[in-house]
């Protein structure tokens, strides 16, 4: 029989374990809320000021090429939407930010795609086609829904938040970088892509 003692022990052994997981799962959670709240993307933001000619996941730098399958088995490769707006959108079926984005995505393709704009979701599932098969149908996704089965693209766009959105221009450069869910549905948004969208 456990003395009161040990049983204090224990006890206060599990506050201490309780608190720390309370202060854990409430960082945890701001960070995952904070991801569904960013504000919409500007057409401050897509007024690049430097520019570069080397291939680099970063603003002013043109997008690094890529060559990846789409769900029907398809190569398809970033070159190939030349001279269009690409908005690259990397994201995962089990991302909880990418799932709440995606209807916006989706309306915003529908909006732009004649006047020249895209967008190419790159799915980061490992092994897992028929999940993001399933995923595409549920959402009605109607752009263009690529595997990463070799992390090709993640390794070359150096993605450390799911999701990660980059908006390229016309000319194959990175013209904004979106780290976390945005409001893709903003007018701020809709004016940003009327500036790149504007023929040159």
């Amino acid at each position: 029989m456990k003395s009161i003692g040990s049983k204090k022990r224990d006890f206060t052994l599990i506050k201490k374990y309780a608190a720390i997981y309370i202060v854990l799962f409430a960082g945890a959670l701001m960070a995952f809320v904070s991801h569904y709240y960013e504000t919409p993307v500007t057409p401050e933001e897509v007024q690049v000021a430097s520019v570069y000619t080397q291939e680099r996941s970063a603003v002013g730098y043109m997008a690094p090429g890529f060559t990846v399958r789409n769900l029907d088995g398809n190569r398809v490769s970033l070159a190939d939407f030349r001279d269009q707006v690409v908005i690259l959108n990397l994201w995962a079926t089990w991302c909880g930010p990418c799932r709440i984005e995606m209807p916006g995505f989706e309306n915003l393709y529908r909006r732009f795609r004649s006047e020249g704009l895209t967008v190419l979701a790159v799915s980061l599932d490992k092994d897992n086609d028929q999940k993001v098969r399933d995923f595409v149908e549920e959402y009605g996704l109607s752009f263009p829904v690529l595997l990463d089965a070799q992390q090709k693209v993640e390794s070359s766009y150096n993605t450390f938040t799911i999701p990660t959105t980059y908006v390229i221009d016309r000319t194959g450069r990175i013209v904004a970088v979106v780290d976390g869910a945005k409001n893709w549905e903003a007018q701020e948004t809709f004016d940003a892509l009327e500036i790149l969208l504007k023929p040159s």
